[in-house]
């Protein structure tokens, strides 16, 4: 058996009847990956060489993984799981880095579903038993640690006052950060040649502008630092969008499951008047019939609803 796995399974607590419960500190994926899309072949040529010396070189075992690695009071190597969460959380971060703002234009959590990191724990699996409309929350602790450990390693720049917090929610929204130097030294990619393809895609926007008519006055806002900025409150209003979609998801979830037909299409009743108002009374039997019709399908459609079979 590995070193890594010599005590995989622990007694950690004893029942009533003296019976120990087991736990197994096993990582669920042992080998997580990364798929590349089958669109991978429309991204630029530099992102897709990025991808490619992500899969081949290890990254964590790099010159400059091992030059950092004292800057974090680290003096161990990284156990095999780790690494290979690193590693994969690398090639993700490569296929959706923007190479003007270094910008890695994917949350954590959609990370960690792309490689396999991400878990959901029994007490979720049967919160969504017990309740048909809630959606058990995965869990993304092993992709957080990963992260943690490529932020130290000086790979990663997420400062703190770039993270906002969802009053509402009660939550931080999805990290905004971004690549450095060092993370591209990693793979083996000169700063120089980093730069060559920062400018070049600068250029290439800055014509596209000129070729849709922008004034002088936008094209102005094209510095490094003025698209940086655009982008992370792009990058913020984007997270709060799908947070509303999500809890107005939730909400139409939670409205219609336990409902029976005939109290989802007196929902869908009066969602459609409160739509049209006054100009209800306007308009046919046959196509306010219709209307509630559509309405009631989006909402099994949102909430994932199937009526059940008619007896035989």
């Amino acid at each position: 058996m590995p070193k890594a796995y010599k005590k995989q399974v622990t007694q950690m607590q004893t029942h009533n009847n003296n019976t120990p419960l087991q736990h197994c500190n096993r990582v669920k994926n042992a080998n997580p990956n990364y798929t590349v899309p089958s669109n991978h072949t429309t991204r630029l040529a530099f992102v897709r060489d990025l991808v490619e010396k992500s899969q081949k070189i290890n990254i964590v075992k790099s010159d400059a993984a091992v030059y950092m690695r004292p800057a974090t009071n680290r003096k161990k190597i990284y156990y095999p799981d780790r690494e290979k969460a690193m590693r994969a959380l690398a090639t993700v971060f490569c296929e959706h880095v923007n190479i003007v703002t270094h910008q890695v234009q994917i949350s954590l959590r959609n990370a960690a579903d792309a490689c396999g990191l991400s878990t959901i724990s029994q007490t979720e699996l049967n919160k969504a038993k017990l309740d048909k409309s809630y959606a058990p929350k995965p869990s993304i602790s092993r992709v957080s640690r990963a992260f943690k450990d490529m932020v130290d390693l000086g790979w990663i720049v997420a400062h703190k006052e770039w993270q906002v917090w969802d009053k509402h929610a009660g939550q931080w929204v999805d990290k905004y950060f971004e690549v450095t130097e060092l993370f591209f030294k990693a793979l083996g990619i000169t700063p120089e040649r980093v730069a060559r393809q920062r400018d070049a895609r600068l250029k290439y926007l800055r014509k596209e502008g000129v070729n849709s008519g922008l004034t002088a006055e936008q094209l102005g806002v094209m510095s490094i630092n003025e698209i940086k900025e655009r982008q992370r409150l792009a990058h913020y209003r984007k997270v709060f969008d799908r947070i509303k979609e999500k809890r107005a998801i939730t909400k139409v979830k939670r409205a219609i499951t336990p409902k029976t037909p005939e109290q989802q299409r007196h929902i869908a009743q009066q969602r459609v008047l409160s739509r049209l108002g006054a100009s209800a009374s306007l308009m046919s039997l046959e196509v306010f019939k219709g209307l509630v019709n559509q309405e009631l399908a989006q909402l099994r459609a949102i909430a994932q609803y199937e009526p059940s079979a008619p007896p035989h």
